[in-house]
């Protein structure tokens, strides 16, 4: 009778504590945070109808009679990373178009979203735009969009660069060292994400949306504590830019489903093979101190890739190498520009 007794009470307790863990579970999906002090939405850029009736949200920067360079963000991120290289852009003749991906910033969420959706997006955006031939860079999550641009338009490629861009993580040859590293590419949060992405979706996107409340909070503590994920002085830096923190804000501006989605293609197959990239030339840029993703990377990917000749790996540099070294990076994308 006492056990009984026992047992009772223990199991109204794990019944207590499982409907707590369900309303803030509910309550997280419910709650819609705003940006806090001196944070706000942005109204910048331009915004096209596509053929489908979604919003595809843009910037246009820069040289507007340079050559054009479509600018693909990292993840979380938006279409205004773009403005961080806009006076370099004038100074080297470039337009660049930075686009916000779908659920991001102003573009409409699309469900069931592939990489191989993006290039039709981009194709309708440089239609109307009038561009028939461009560039693509794609940095960090914005790489495998840059190679799926690459894979799936060549023809309306000059050149394609992938800077310290993301993994193929379901890759079965992907190098061990790269997921047992010091980076976030080793990481357990990594590890976590893999996990939800083949597994349970829903768990990615509450961290995510934990992560929107934080951003939105405290920007600048959630960015200053990146400090323990391994990254460079110089990445703390480049993280802690107002235009950095504006693009992280806008990149959750309508929830955290467009996070997640970009996380999670990320980590399943990917629906191309990097070995039929035959053209345009792709240019692999990499920093050799990168915390976020693995150097390795970038050899794996350029390896793949039969336009790749060798990564350009940069030494003391991070995941923010795209900043540090754009000069150079654009110099060598308008040497190989075809």
């Amino acid at each position: 009778m006492l056990m009984r007794r026992v047992l009772r009470f223990f199991s109204k307790i794990i019944l207590a504590i499982l409907v707590i863990i369900l309303v803030a579970v509910i309550g997280l999906f419910i709650y819609e945070p705003s940006p806090g002090e001196g944070l706000a939405f942005s109204s910048a850029g331009q915004t096209i109808m596509l053929s489908d009736s979604r919003t595809l949200a843009y910037l246009d920067i820069g040289d507007p009679e340079g050559l054009p360079v479509f600018y693909f963000h990292g993840g979380p991120g938006s279409r205004l990373e773009g403005i961080i290289f806009e006076e370099l852009n004038q100074q080297l003749g470039i337009r660049m178009i930075s686009l916000d991906r779908p659920g991001y910033g102003l573009s409409d969420f699309q469900e069931d979203r592939t990489y191989l959706n993006w290039p039709d997006d981009v194709s309708e955006l440089a239609d109307q735009l009038g561009i028939d031939r461009f560039a693509v860079l794609g940095w960090s999550s914005g790489g495998p969009h840059a190679a799926a641009v690459a894979h799936k338009i060549p023809q309306r490629l000059t050149v394609a660069a992938i800077v310290a861009g993301e993994a193929p993580y379901a890759s079965d040859d992907l190098p061990q060292n790269v997921l047992n590293s010091n980076t976030f590419s080793g990481s357990g949060v990594n590890k976590l994400f893999i996990w939800s992405a083949n597994n349970s979706p829903w768990l990615m996107q509450t961290l995510f949306r934990i992560m929107r409340i934080m951003l939105f909070r405290d920007p600048a503590s959630l960015m200053e504590n990146s400090e323990s994920a391994d990254m460079s002085a110089k990445d703390i830096q480049f993280f802690m830019r107002n235009e950095f923190t504006a693009s992280s804000v806008e990149a959750f501006r309508q929830s955290a489903k467009g996070v997640t989605r970009d996380f999670t293609i990320e980590r399943i197959d990917w629906p191309f093979k990097l070995k039929d990239i035959q053209t345009p030339k792709v240019l692999v840029f990499h920093g050799e101190e990168d915390g976020g993703v693995h150097p390795q990377v970038a050899e794996y990917v350029c390896k793949r890739i039969p336009s790749c000749d060798k990564p350009t790996i940069y030494p003391d540099e991070g995941h923010s190498v795209v900043y540090y070294r754009y000069e150079e990076i654009i110099q060598a994308m308008l040497e190989d520009w075809k």
